[in-house]
């Protein structure tokens, strides 16, 4: 058996052309994933691979910094050969000296990183004791919008769709785009872009790189020239432990506009591993959180949160998640494309389809789909044969493993496919393809509120289609008087339903169900509650709406006028 180490679940085109390369299907090893083990588990792990090849796929230019972390683990396993498979699938070998070399590497980077973390907590317990500077009301001009995630290879998923959406709706607004991230972003229209690539090589434990890039980041965004076309204010998506923003800011007299989507040092403890050097990682936040002048967030959970952590009500936007009315056209998918879409998975034109698209994050709800198709395979096949039913699930991501293990069993094969990671450009066309999309996400483990806001669901509405989905926070709120799925109506719809989606109890296996056999049987249902859902979401949820609100507020907020801390 062959094995590959991948950063980032691959996308479908690339690993269709990377697995006919190597004559094989590999076991993927999915780093982020090997990461979140305790390190003796990872070793052992890495350790008891004794294939054939190791392959390390490179599918994106912008995750070379990774190579050196690649070669470190590769060397750890027992493959007989080890191969570097470049994005524009080239061959290299790659041998053991090379990956005991790259151990001296990650040992380098690993002790810079430390220096780094050191310096940036000098930096996060001074910033904590100043106060916010005073800017004057933001003139027209220019937008900064730092993307400072160190994620390398992303190629779909909300956070995608949101910085597109966001960029190309200010631009829209009169406002230009200097974009500054560690690569160029995805769909993203006539942006001046700065790409800040992450150091060389990566150090251990993984969170030193990011104090190593927030030094890096914030001193090439600096050198961004500022003299003959000035900027409006500065934009930047939260990311963990980096403050750059605030610093930016500070040295440019600027607003600083935070988009905060949840915190990310809780998103890590109760959805990954908890960071190390946790409380520096909840320092940046808060020095965040503190010194921008607007905070703009998705749900009406997290604002509720963000008063709770000292940010002042007047200084928060909360609007949810929205679309780009121009992609998500169903006028855009002609019947050929479709019955194209669909071909590819061997899936007839006359078939229903219900679909689902997502990173595979817990709370997707991944794994409840995969329970309830499993649920329908076993005890309802000849109803699903009937209907020509098809589940297209498309995505990738950390509870692939799960569904995988979910859907093992020969008779529900007939009846779903996993279409792997696909482009972000590309998923309209796949939901496009379905006569029924779902949105199953389930409550956070440890009892918190759901703050999410799918920006599938938006995508979904969009597209006309009806939407099984469950009833918890934003996405109930959003669907507001939908139909239960545990009290469906026996007629059909009437010309003033104004119904647009069906829920259920979040998590629950049964409603689900309950919900996609309904609609299976119900066109009528289908076709209205798709038409509202369309409307809604027009009316709504676009981003021209959201970067409107962010503008509005920060026109008229005195957040952006506060005054200095006078000396005794």
């Amino acid at each position: 058996m062959d094995y590959a180490l991948i950063g980032y679940p691959l996308s479908d085109k690339y690993r269709e052309k990377f697995e006919a390369l190597i004559g094989s299907k590999p076991t993927y090893l999915n780093i982020p994933e090997l990461r979140r083990l305790p390190i003796p588990q990872m070793i052992k792990t890495l350790a008891g691979v004794k294939a054939e090849r190791l392959f390390i796929a490179m599918e994106s230019p912008g995750s070379k910094p990774l190579l050196p972390v690649f070669y470190c683990f590769a060397g750890l396993s027992r493959a007989k050969r080890i191969q570097l498979v470049n994005p524009d699938l080239s061959v290299k070998p790659v041998s053991r000296m090379t990956t005991v070399k790259s151990l001296f590497s990650v040992l380098g980077a690993s002790v810079s990183g430390r220096a780094s973390l050191w310096r940036c907590r000098s930096e996060l317990n001074a910033l904590l004791q100043q106060p916010r500077i005073e800017v004057p009301p933001p003139s027209p001009g220019r937008v900064l919008y730092l993307k400072s995630n160190l994620w390398l290879g992303v190629k779909a998923g909300g956070s995608v769709g949101h910085v597109a959406g966001v960029a190309n709706a200010l631009i829209q607004a009169g406002y230009p785009i200097e974009f500054a991230g560690a690569e160029a972003p995805l769909l993203v229209d006539n942006a001046s872009v700065n790409v800040i690539p992450p150091a060389e090589n990566h150090g251990f434990p993984y969170e030193v790189n990011l104090y190593r890039y927030q030094e890096k980041f914030t001193n090439a965004a600096m050198a961004i020239p500022t003299a003959n076309k000035p900027f409006s204010f500065i934009y930047q998506r939260m990311s963990v432990s980096n403050y750059s923003g605030v610093q930016l800011s500070r040295q440019h007299k600027l607003p600083l506009v935070l988009e905060y989507n949840g915190s990310e040092v809780w998103a890590a403890e109760n959805w990954g591993k908890k960071a190390n050097f946790h409380e520096t990682a909840v320092k940046a936040e808060e020095v965040c959180l503190k010194h921008a002048h607007i905070v703009v967030t998705v749900s009406d959970v997290l604002r509720d949160e963000l008063i709770s952590r000292g940010v002042a009500k007047e200084r928060v936007v909360s609007y949810p998640n929205c679309i780009d009315p121009k992609a998500y056209d169903p006028a855009l998918f002609s019947a050929d494309r479709i019955a194209a879409a669909r071909a590819k998975f061997n899936i007839p034109t006359d078939g229903i389809v219900a679909g689902f698209v997502g990173t595979f994050g817990q709370w997707h709800g991944v794994d409840i789909l995969a329970q309830a198709i499993r649920k329908l395979a076993f005890e309802q096949a000849e109803w699903l044969q009937k209907h020509r039913m098809h589940f297209l699930i498309v995505g990738d991501g950390l509870l692939m493993p799960k569904v995988r293990e979910t859907l093992a069993d020969p008779r529900c094969a007939p009846f779903f496919t996993l279409t792997g990671l696909v482009p972000q450009a590309e998923t309209p066309l796949y939901m496009a393809a379905t006569d029924i999309l779902l949105s199953p996400h389930v409550n956070n483990a440890d009892g918190s509120r759901f703050f999410g806001s799918p920006t599938k669901l938006f995508e979904y509405m969009a597209l006309e289609k009806p939407i099984v989905a469950s009833d918890l926070e934003q996405i109930g709120e959003v669907l507001e008087g939908g139909l239960r799925a545990n009290a469906l109506p026996k007629t059909g719809p009437s010309n003033a339903s104004s119904q647009l989606a069906v829920l259920g109890t979040p998590g629950d296996v049964g409603e689900l169900c309950q919900g996609i056999q309904f609609l299976v049987e119900q066109p009528l249902w289908r076709k209205t509650l798709g038409k509202n859902a369309r409307k809604e979401a027009l009316a709504k949820y676009t981003w021209d709406r959201h970067v409107g609100a962010i503008l509005e507020r920060l026109a008229a907020t005195p957040a952006v006028s506060v005054p200095q801390r006078r000396a005794a």
